[in-house]
Formats: C-alpha cells, sequence, structure tokens
C-alpha cells in the first residue's frame, strides 16, 4: 500500500473511456490512496462503451470546484472521446488542471485526455504522446509530439491509450512518491 494517505483525483464526465477509468481507480486504491471522483456535476455518468455513451455507470462524488479546492497528491485524466470533449469545455477543469501543473502535482492523462491538457494551455514545451490523430493538436498547442506508448515530462505522464495502462501507473505511482518526498523535477515554464 504505497499511496497510504495520498490523494488522487480523477475526472470524469458521461462517455468516459471504460478501460481508462477503472482501471488506474481500482489500482490507486489497491495501493492505498484515497481516491476522489471528480465532474462537472456529482451524480452517476456512462462510460463510452460501445457506442458512445452506453459504457459502465460510474459515481461522481465531487465536483470539480471542490476537488479543486482540496490538497491533491495526483490529478488523473481519463480518456474517452465525449468525455474529455466536455471536459474541455468545462472551465473550472480547464483552471484545476493549469493549478494542478503550477502547482507541481502529478497529473496524468490518456489518449483524448490529452485534449484536455491542450485547452488547459499546459502542454507548451512539453513532450507528450496521444493518439496520432491528435498529433496536431498537441503541436499546434505548442506541445512536443512523441510516438512514444507512455511519455513522463516532469511531473506530467502521457500514454497513448488503454493498452499502456500497466506501463503508465508505473511510472506514475513512483512520480506520485517522489513528490511527496520532494524528490520529483520542477515543472517546466514555457
Amino acid at each position: 500500500m504505497t499511496l497510504q494517505g495520498r490523494r488522487v483525483a480523477i475526472l470524469i464526465a458521461n462517455g468516459y473511456h471504460d478501460h481508462e477509468f477503472w482501471f488506474p481507480y481500482y489500482r490507486f486504491r489497491e495501493e492505498g490512496a484515497e481516491v476522489v471522483v471528480g465532474g462537472p456535476a456529482v451524480g452517476t455518468v456512462h462510460g463510452e462503451g460501445r457506442h458512445g455513451k452506453d459504457g459502465l455507470p460510474a459515481r461522481i462524488t465531487h465536483t470539480v470546484e471542490q476537488v479543486a479546492a482540496m490538497e491533491l497528491d495526483a490529478l488523473y485524466l481519463p480518456g474517452g472521446i465525449f468525455g474529455p470533449l466536455e471536459l474541455r469545455a468545462h472551465r473550472p477543469t480547464l483552471a484545476l488542471v493549469r493549478q494542478a501543473m503550477e502547482r507541481g502535482i502529478v497529473v496524468a492523462a490518456i489518449c483524448h485526455a490529452q485534449w484536455i491538457l491542450v485547452s488547459a494551455g499546459v502542454v507548451r514545451g512539453r513532450r507528450l504522446t496521444c493518439p496520432p490523430d491528435m498529433a496536431d493538436d498537441v503541436t499546434n498547442a505548442g506541445g512536443i509530439y512523441v510516438s512514444d506508448d507512455w511519455v513522463r515530462d516532469g511531473n506530467l505522464i502521457t500514454a497513448h491509450y488503454y493498452a499502456y495502462l500497466p506501463e503508465q501507473l508505473r511510472l506514475l505511482i513512483p512520480a506520485i512518491l517522489d513528490n511527496a518526498q520532494g524528490q520529483l523535477e520542477a515543472p517546466k515554464t514555457a
């Protein structure tokens, strides 16, 4: 239980990618972390499933504004299509992502959640990976697109898609511990 006493927030909305939420959710809990599920509104949302929004139900327990008032050790952004599209247009989510990046909190995103990073304006000068159909978005926002399956750039950890969740979490869990011990690299400024 290496993350005992640590708090991780996962942000989702309707149409989140089922694997990219549930795998980290249970992995963080297995390591002893307090896991907070945040989103635009408290209530039940559904994963993307096979047709966009017919996947597993998940309960958002806190609004993004409530999450922003918490002390966090990490912020995790699952992919999907509709979920990230909603979150990238949600101003409190963008403010929370900017705040986390500026404070050096570990921020992880996977698959199309990198849209949230782009819209938050936090990718300039940062190395990150994403699906190839988003590479132009990352580059146009000043990020350095890397075609690797997972990438760590200081407090930012990204992965291509759900097949690389184990590798991303093998980077992420030690980064949370390093950050708690003051050993994480200082965030880069653009």
